[in-house]
């Protein structure tokens, strides 16, 4: 009996265990993945999908991320992968890919988003400010979200949220877009309570997306 015990204890722990990584790794091994024009190199515990941890080709690599440690999953961080509360979740969900436009989202700020905003601008988090996004133009429950341009590079922290409430809870609510490498698009959603923090994200994400960049693709 008391074998059967001990063997219903480990069993009870690697299951609990099993279901703690619920299809995430702990693993770092890297994979060179050809995305458009360009190859990135990312350790197993950042890909989000079992089924995009090889390297080759693809059109779309799904990663996630946990912030502030921009790191990948590991044994010390499920709890934070697993949480699913979006007052304390701190994971960001980014998905690269080729471009599908000219300009990012902070580059489209002007010549797009200005044009189809509507109402007055509101304050946001962290001393940004908000304008509603037009139904009209296809923006539905939708708010913009930016920054003063920064005094060196003039680029704004930009970002588009969905509205939330009692009746609409959503993980990730907030989603930015950077252009790096050559041919790369790197969609970024993550949680509205992050905006506090922007001026970190804005400065951290650009150089982790270059950092991921192995080559040109031949």
């Amino acid at each position: 009996m008391a074998a059967l015990s001990l063997a219903i204890m480990v069993a009870g722990k690697l299951y609990g265990r099993t279901l703690v990584r619920a299809g995430h790794t702990s693993a770092t091994e890297r994979y060179d993945i050809v995305v458009g024009n360009d190859v990135v190199s990312v350790p197993a515990n950042m890909i989000r999908k079992q089924n995009q941890r090889r390297s080759g080709e693809t059109a779309r690599l799904d990663i996630y991320l946990h912030w502030p440690t921009i790191s990948g999953f590991s044994d010390r961080l499920s709890a934070e992968f697993n949480n699913v509360d979006p007052a304390t979740n701190s994971i960001l969900f980014v998905s690269i890919m080729p471009r599908a436009t000219t300009r990012d989202m902070a580059g489209r700020f002007d010549p797009v988003y200005r044009q189809v905003v509507t109402g007055a601008a509101t304050p946001a988090p962290g001393g940004l400010r908000s304008f509603a996004l037009s139904e009209e133009h296809g923006y539905i429950n939708e708010r913009l979200v930016y920054s003063s341009p920064d005094k060196a590079s003039g680029r704004r922290f930009v970002a588009r949220c969905q509205d939330t409430g009692k009746d609409r809870i959503i993980l990730a609510p907030c989603e930015t877009d950077i252009h790096f490498g050559e041919t790369l698009s790197a969609h970024i959603r993550f949680p509205a309570r992050l905006l506090d923090e922007w001026r970190g994200l804005h400065v951290a994400l650009p150089v982790f997306l270059r950092s991921l960049l192995v080559r040109s693709a031949d």
